[in-house]
């Protein structure tokens, strides 16, 4: 150091070694997360795994990078840069060190939730996480900072040197760019597992190329797994045949597009109100997501919709249409919402034949969707086996922007006049909302009447579940449509099941899309526990002190939401945000979190607590983009 002319040169003397210490950490940042890594890279396609290790090294390096960054401003004084590049180079060591932690007990990178657990007294038991746990790992990870940063100076003084560091971090800098392009670009070949891999370890930006890829190599490759014993996968628990179906109604599933829960009443939609009446409706359920492709998910996997990239990457498949199958129903998915563009076709519907699923894409207009999937309904109905049960799946589209309906429909006024989506941005959202009320009046007119006429073909009342994929926003907190938070208007929507062997009533308790399939199969006489196959359990059955989970989807925010509290979190080292369930802040908030904290990271794992969980076949992958 002593041969180094002035300040400047000091200083550049130093960043370099401080560089190479941080960089000395990245082995340790592999091993930490390396249980994760192993279980993402194979959940991914047998011949892609290959190309996939090389990219965790790139990411380990950011970290090592973004700590030599954080330490930068201290090179300006260079006795305070010895300790202070160590010492930050602990910090980030430690923070990474309890992520993996976290991220390995409930699938998330920490978040704003973890740490406002942290700062609750008892909130920590109440997780069941035991303080002398808690005490080990904070001794342990103090004597690793204390003895990395005293190494780690005597490291930077000993190889101080005059070469300039921040070439060095370009150059990496670079690589973990290309890292991010090259892992989006093998999503193309490898499919959507590769992406949940790509999220393993913290910090990592998530980057889509779809439609790069596409323009480069062309139409995506046949499914990876196609062909495989892979390809038939289904998340760990039961197999479809071991479903065991006592009781064989005809069953009637009817998912409504972007439906919140305050549409749902007796003067908007009187019909199915009526029909609710006499069976069970859900005054607090909860979608998956708040965009399309994760609620389905959920609502058909019944499984968490941020575990989506790692589930449908691995090639696995909902468990629901093989074993209905398996018990002799005549299974028909109609979906008036297109589900082509998203893939649902090979993903949520993958177990159901092609000939029995329609969607209608092109060809028919948006306005007249619901009225063709309607006849194809009835079309089905009429040539359907009566000695056989029936599932019939729809998908009604007209409560979707631009909310269609008819002139006997405009109960609600004013209305905007969905003559130009453009207009609907500046319209007035009371305005925007009326419309979409009376597109729900129509819907459950069509729905009504359906219902009306396969009871009259069929000689029986059907099981009937009705929900909405997920809700809508009228600016109510500044939003219009969906697929942006996870607000109670986004997220809160209306569920009821009528028809033999439900039981009559109204129920408050939190319930979600997870929970739905579980539901159906209990109903239909299956015994096993739900907490073998399913993030959910039996709506019917669910208790008041539960909390269920949803999430945007295509970017990590998600929200726990029980009877009277909710708790909204983004992934990363940002706050969380608590409130009600309808997003008024609590006074009280901070107590009642740290009293609930157990049970709202069940929820977080996807534990339904009437059974030990099983062991998962991939990780719980935080979603970071998407759809």
């Amino acid at each position: 150091m002593s041969s180094l002319a002035g300040p400047a040169d000091r200083n550049a003397g130093q960043r370099f070694p401080a560089l190479l210490w941080n960089l000395l950490h990245v082995p340790l940042f592999l091993a930490l997360f390396a249980p994760g890594m192993l279980t993402a890279v194979h959940a991914t396609p047998e011949p892609y795994r290959a190309w996939l290790w090389p990219t965790f090294l790139p990411q380990a390096t950011l970290l090592a990078l973004v700590a030599w960054v954080l330490a930068w401003p201290f090179s300006l004084v260079p006795r305070a840069y010895r300790w202070a590049a160590p010492g930050m180079s602990a910090f980030v060591t430690a923070v990474v060190a309890l992520d993996a932690q976290v991220y390995g007990s409930v699938g998330f990178h920490l978040n704003g939730f973890f740490f406002r657990v942290m700062m609750q007294p008892n909130a920590l038991q109440e997780a069941g996480v035991p303080l002398r746990s808690v005490l080990l790992f904070a001794a342990a990870l103090l004597a690793f900072a204390a003895l990395d940063v005293v190494i780690g100076k005597w490291f930077i003084r000993r190889f101080a040197s005059a070469r300039r560091g921040w070439v060095l971090a370009l150059a990496l800098l670079l690589l973990s760019t290309a890292e991010r392009i090259y892992g989006a670009l093998l999503v193309h070949f490898g499919g959507p597992a590769i992406f949940a891999a790509s999220t393993v370890l913290p910090l990592q930006v998530p980057v889509r190329m779809g439609s790069i890829a596409l323009a480069m190599f062309g139409p995506r490759p046949a499914d990876p797994f196609q062909g495989s014993a892979a390809s038939k996968r289904l998340p760990a628990g039961v197999a479809p045949e071991a479903i065991r179906v006592t009781r064989t109604p005809d069953v009637l599933f009817v998912v409504t597009e972007s439906l919140p829960a305050d549409h749902f009443d007796e003067r908007t939609m009187p019909n199915l109100w009526r029909r609710a009446q006499e069976g069970a409706r859900f005054e607090a359920h909860y979608s998956g997501a708040s965009s399309t492709n994760y609620s389905l998910f959920t609502l058909m996997y019944r499984i968490q919709a941020q575990k989506l990239e790692a589930i449908i990457g691995a090639g696995r498949r909902p468990i629901l249409f093989p074993a209905l199958a398996t018990h002799g129903y005549q299974v028909q998915v109609l979906a008036a919402s297109c589900v082509d563009w998203m893939d649902l076709k090979d993903t949520v519907f993958g177990g159901v034949s092609p000939k029995d699923l329609h969607t209608w894409c092109e060809g028919v207009e948006p306005p007249d969707r619901d009225a063709t999937m309607i006849r194809e309904a009835e079309r089905f109905t009429a040539q359907a086996d009566p000695s056989r049960p029936v599932f019939l799946f729809m998908f009604f589209f007209g409560t979707h922007f631009n909310y269609f309906h008819d002139t006997e429909d405009r109960l609600y006024q004013p209305e905007w006049d969905g003559v130009d989506a453009l207009k609907a941005t500046a319209a007035p959202g009371a305005y925007v909302k009326n419309r979409a009320r009376n597109a729900a009046h129509k819907v459950d007119r069509l729905v009504d009447g359906f219902l009306t006429r396969f009871e009259a073909v069929r000689g029986k009342a059907p099981l009937v579940v009705f929900t909405g994929d997920h809700g809508e926003e009228f600016r109510q907190k500044g939003h219009i449509g969906h697929g942006s938070a996870v607000t109670s208007e986004q997220i809160h929507v209306p569920a009821f099941w009528a028809g033999p062997g439900v039981p009559k009533g109204v129920h408050d308790e939190p319930t979600g899309h997870a929970d739905v399939v579980p539901t159906l199969l209990a109903l239909l006489g299956d015994d096993h526990s739900p907490g073998l196959y399913a993030d959910g359990q039996s709506m019917i059955t669910a208790p008041p002190d539960r909390f269920v989970t949803s999430t945007v989807g295509w970017e990590p925010l998600y929200a726990v939401i029980g009877k009277d509290l909710k708790v909204t979190m983004y992934a990363g080292l940002g706050t969380a945000a608590i409130t009600d369930p309808e997003d008024r802040p609590l006074s009280d908030g901070p107590l009642r979190m740290a009293k609930q904290a157990g049970r709202i990271m069940k929820a977080l794992r996807g534990e339904t607590g009437d059974a030990p969980q099983a062991t998962p076949a991939t990780p719980a992958v935080p979603v970071k983009a998407g759809r």
